[in-house]
C-alpha cells in the first residue's frame, strides 16, 4: 500500500494527544519507498481505508437514551475490505489509500504498516445485524488521493490486470486514474460505496468495465447520467416466494439497467441481497487482459466444483460488437445465517476480482464471489477472519 512512514506506537499516541491539544499544523504525505519498489503485476486498489466503530444495541434502541449494546473497532473503508479479501485468497493487490496519524491510523496500520491522514466511520445497527443508520468522514481521501498523487503510481495502474475505484475518491480523481487505465487498456472496476456517491460515474462511466451496484444505487447512477431524474426503485414487500422477487426486481431494474449499458459500461452486476445477482452486458468483450494476468492458487476442489456448475469453456451466448441485444443472467444467494451484513458487497466484489484476475471466466468468478460473500454474513468482521480458496470450495455455489 502507498502511505506515510511510522513510528513508534507509544510516540504515536503522545503525538495524537498532542495534535488535539496544540494549533493543527499543515499536513504532510509521504511515498512508502517499499511501496514504490515493488512493480509487479498486481490488481490496484484505490479508495478509502477507514477505522468502523460498529454499535450493536442488544434490544431495541429508543430515541433520547442510551441501550446497553456492545461496540468494537473494526478496519473498514470499501478498498480496504475489498484488498484484504484479495489477499486472502493469495492475490497479491496493490492499495494506494491514506489513514491519519492518530489512534484510528495505528489501529489500521497493525496490518497495513502505512499512513496517510485520518478517516474514520461510525455505523449503528439494529439487533439483527443489518445497517440502519450510517456517519462516514471521508474527507481526507478525498482531499489527499488527489489526481497527483495517484499519478506517482502510473507505471502500477498501466501494468496492473485491472483497476478497482471506490467512489470516495473525488471526482477529479476517479477521472485520473481511468485516463491512466484506459491509455494502457486496463479494465476499470466501479464500487460505488453508497447511494450518495454512486452518482460520481456520472463523467467516467465511459471507462467503466465492471460496476457492481446494489438496486438503489443502481437508479442513483442512472440518475445521474439522465437528468432530470427519470428511474426509480420502489422495495417490493417481503415475499417468501423467490421467483416472483426477482421477476419484479427485473421489471423495476431493467430501464436503469439497459441505459447504463448503453452509456459505455461493460459489466452490471447488481447485488439484490439475499435474492442474489444480475449479472448484464451488453457487447462481447475481453473480460480481462490475458498477457497481464497470471492464475492465482486457487485449490483443485474450487476449480473443479466450478467446472461443474460453470464449465471454463461454457459457450454463453453474448451479443457480438454493435449489438443492441442485452443479455442478464440471474444468480440466486446462497443460503447463510445471518450474523452481519456490512462486508458481504466488499467481499462479493474482492472474490469476484480475484477470479478475474486469475483468468476465471465472469460466470466463474460471479459464483465465487457469491460464495465468498457467504462466508462474510456468517461473520461479524467486515471481512471473515478464516476463508480461503480452499475454505470456500466447500460451500454451495451457486447455479443460473
Amino acid at each position: 500500500m502507498a502511505g506515510a512512514t511510522t513510528t513508534s506506537s507509544p510516540l504515536r499516541r503522545m503525538e495524537s494527544v498532542c495534535r488535539h491539544l496544540l494549533p493543527a499544523s499543515p499536513p504532510i504525505l509521504y511515498q512508502n519507498p517499499l511501496g514504490a519498489i515493488r512493480l509487479e503485476s498486481s490488481p490496484v486498489i484505490i479508495g478509502g481505508m477507514v477505522l468502523d466503530i460498529h454499535a450493536k444495541p442488544s434490544m431495541q434502541p429508543h430515541p433520547g437514551t442510551t441501550v446497553p449494546g456492545m461496540v468494537k473497532y473494526v478496519s473498514g473503508g470499501v478498498a480496504r475490505n475489498i484488498a484484504e479479501c484479495i489477499c486472502k485468497l493469495e492475490t497479491r493487490p496493490f492499495m494506494i489509500s491514506v489513514v491519519g496519524n492518530d489512534m484510528a491510523g495505528d489501529f489500521l496500520l497493525k496490518y497495513w504498516r502505512s499512513a496517510g491522514l485520518c478517516t474514520d466511520v461510525s455505523n449503528v445497527f439494529d439487533g439483527s445485524g443489518e445497517l440502519i443508520a450510517g456517519v462516514a468522514s471521508v474527507g481526507a481521501v478525498e482531499k489527499f488521493l488527489s489526481p497527483s498523487w495517484i499519478c506517482q503510481f502510473r507505471l502500477h495502474i498501466s501494468s496492473a490486470p485491472l483497476l478497482m475505484l471506490d467512489a470516495n475518491l473525488s471526482p477529479d480523481s476517479l477521472e485520473a486514474a481511468c485516463k491512466i487505465a484506459h491509455e494502457s487498456g486496463v479494465p476499470v472496476f466501479f464500487e460505488p460505496v453508497s447511494l450518495a456517491k454512486g452518482s460520481r460515474i456520472a463523467p467516467i462511466a465511459k471507462y467503466i468495465t465492471y460496476t457492481s451496484p446494489n438496486e438503489i444505487e443502481l437508479v442513483a447512477m442512472a440518475n445521474s447520467l439522465s437528468p432530470p431524474e427519470k428511474y426509480n426503485f420502489v422495495k417490493m414487500e417481503q415475499s417468501k416466494n423467490k421467483a416472483k422477487a426477482v421477476e419484479y426486481l427485473f421489471e423495476m431494474l431493467s430501464p436503469a439497467v439497459f441505459f447504463l449499458l448503453e452509456k459505455g459500461i461493460k459489466f452490471l452486476l447488481v447485488t439484490l441481497g439475499s435474492n442474489g445477482v444480475f449479472v448484464c452486458c451488453k457487447e462481447s468483450t475481453s473480460l480481462v487482459d490475458q498477457r497481464k494476468s497470471e492464475m492465482i492458487s486457487f485449490s483443485t476442489p474450487l476449480l473443479q466444483k466450478l467446472d461443474l456448475c460453470f464449465p471454463s469453456n461454457i459457450l454463453v451466448d453474448l451479443p457480438r460488437e454493435g449489438s443492441s441485444r442485452t443479455c442478464v443472467f440471474h444468480f440466486p444467494a446462497v443460503s447463510a445465517s445471518v450474523v452481519s451484513l456490512t462486508g458481504a458487497g466488499d467481499c462479493f466484489v474482492g472474490g469476484v476480482i480475484s477470479a478475474l484476475c486469475g483468468g476465471l471466466g465472469m460466470m466463474q468468478s460471479v459464483a465465487v464471489g457469491i460464495a465468498i460473500a457467504k462466508s462474510s454474513v456468517e461473520s461479524e468482521a467486515n471481512i471473515p477472519d478464516k476463508f480461503s480458496a480452499e475454505t470456500i470450495a466447500g460451500r454451495g455455489l451457486v447455479t443460473t
